[in-house]
């Protein structure tokens, strides 16, 4: 039975209460520190300490942050012994993170700018889900994942080798000349992959980066494999 008819101050109240509650996400997103924390959340599971680290700020700090993340549904806690553990909630969030860099390289050229500061002319590499798909049908084709190993094991692309950028400068992934490796980081702003990639050519082989990392792959429609 449908309801009743509502008046103007109760509409009111009911939009004021919806956006205040939507507004929560972006507040949470606005800013510098908790972005990276979420992306590398997407990744695999972390500590704050962890987290800290590669962040490149404090303990305190990345708490606070987590906290707010926490609060708003965009992280998970899970309890290993005396150790918390941080997650991204699932699909959603990747969704997410893809949608907002999409708009916000669309609406604002800082960010294509900061890219050539680093990058000077950057090879666009395989930049979609459909293109990567194309590309991984060769049997030829090799899938590097040069990320840390503890994130291939928490995720990775159908197929993929693991080659952490480190173990390729040390010589210790064998690569045969004649495949061409298609190599992927944690995304479109990681460099391990153009690192790996120039390492690569340098050593005569066929290299192409993939700006898709396993989030933006789950986000897009794929599936993900995972060791244990």
């Amino acid at each position: 039975m449908p309801n009743r008819p509502r008046g103007p101050r109760q509409k009111r109240r009911f939009k004021d209460d919806v956006y205040a509650a939507a507004a929560r996400v972006p507040a949470a997103l606005a800013n510098r520190h908790r972005l990276e924390l979420l992306d590398l959340l997407s990744q695999r599971p972390r500590t704050v300490q962890d987290l800290a680290a590669e962040a490149g700020i404090t303990i305190a700090n990345a708490s606070q942050h987590l906290r707010v993340l926490a609060g708003c549904g965009l992280v998970s806690v899970e309890r290993r012994g005396t150790y918390a553990f941080y997650r991204a909630a699932g699909p959603v969030v990747y969704r997410l993170l893809v949608a907002l860099r999409a708009v916000a390289e669309s609406v604002d050229s800082r960010i294509a700018e900061v890219e050539r500061a680093y990058f000077g002319l950057r090879e666009p590499g395989i930049p979609s889900f459909a293109a990567a798909l194309d590309v991984l049908a060769d049997a030829r084709t090799i899938v590097l994942d040069a990320r840390p190993r503890e994130e291939y094991e928490a995720a990775h692309l159908p197929g993929a080798v693991s080659a952490p950028l480190e173990a390729l400068r040390a010589g210790n992934v064998t690569l045969p000349q004649s495949k061409r490796y298609i190599v992927y980081c944690r995304g479109p702003y990681c460099v391990f992959a153009d690192e790996a990639v120039a390492l690569l050519r340098d050593r005569g082989l066929d290299a192409t980066r993939l700006a898709l990392g396993p989030a933006e792959w789950v986000a897009a429609g794929g599936e993900v494999q995972r060791v244990g």
